[in-house]
């Protein structure tokens, strides 16, 4: 009776293995079918067509415009576009993908990435859109007090795409003035001087007593603004003294 018991024993202890390795094996086949499919949604995002007609896009500054919607080819069903960071200035219409540039860009580069989903598929495509003060028309002015904000607007400034300026004196004959200027960000400098219409804007900065401006550029929807403080720079001796305060506004 011992023996004849001892088989079944061994049997009966044997089949929760037999079936405890069964479920390890289909575990693993599991696991292994999940990754090959997860992998496989990620190639058919990576392998969407999504682009915009060019990498590159310009608009001048404070203008409004429109970039058109971007070339893709949905999978299966159509879906949805979005900002990935927003940018102040530039909105997306979700069912196109077409982006409203208005007024209150800032000037300078941004990089847009724009993301299309449909279901639970993403993807992404990005291109550089720079705002760039190419023609622009300022009335301001400037005051001889460092300590005061108060400026009389009593001047014209226009500055030109190649780097070039012209200022006036409004009302005042002969006072006709050229300089250059720069941008690096939101950050203007401008050299320049008045009553000196027939110099070489470019010769500016190395002539003795000229005035020096750096300041913000400040934009919104409504309004552009030009704010800092300007000096008179001498070269025998150097100095560079700060003379006041100055304000242009867009007009």
């Amino acid at each position: 009776m011992f023996l004849s018991g001892r088989p079944s024993t061994m049997l009966w202890s044997m089949k929760p293995r037999t079936f405890n390795n069964t479920m390890k094996k289909y575990s693993i086949l599991g696991i292994c079918m999940f990754i090959i499919l997860a992998c496989s949604n990620d190639n058919d995002s990576q392998s969407v067509d999504f682009h915009y007609a060019s990498e590159i896009f310009e608009v001048a500054f404070r203008s409004q415009g429109t970039i058109p919607q971007p070339s893709i080819q949905w999978p299966k069903e159509e879906g949805t576009f979005s900002l990935k960071n927003p940018i102040e200035g530039l909105t997306i219409d979700e069912n196109t993908g077409a982006l409203s540039i208005e007024r209150s860009l800032q000037v300078g580069e941004h990089e847009v990435t724009v993301i299309a989903q449909s279901g639970s598929q993403s993807w992404e495509t990005r291109f550089l859109l720079t705002s760039i003060l190419k023609y622009t028309f300022w009335v301001g002015g400037r005051n001889n007090d460092p300590n005061s904000e108060e400026v009389e607007y009593n001047s014209i400034l226009q500055l030109y795409e190649d780097g070039t300026l012209d200022i006036e004196l409004i009302d005042e004959l002969g006072s006709e003035g050229v300089g250059v200027w720069s941008i690096d960000g939101d950050a203007i400098q401008m050299w320049l001087c008045t009553y000196c219409n027939d110099m070489d804007p470019q010769d500016v900065p190395q002539t003795d007593e000229h005035s020096y401006f750096e300041g913000v550029l400040e934009n919104d929807i409504l309004d552009a603004t030009i704010t800092g403080e300007w000096y008179v720079v001498r070269f025998d001796p150097d100095s560079t003294t700060q003379y006041g305060n100055f304000v242009f506004e867009w007009d």
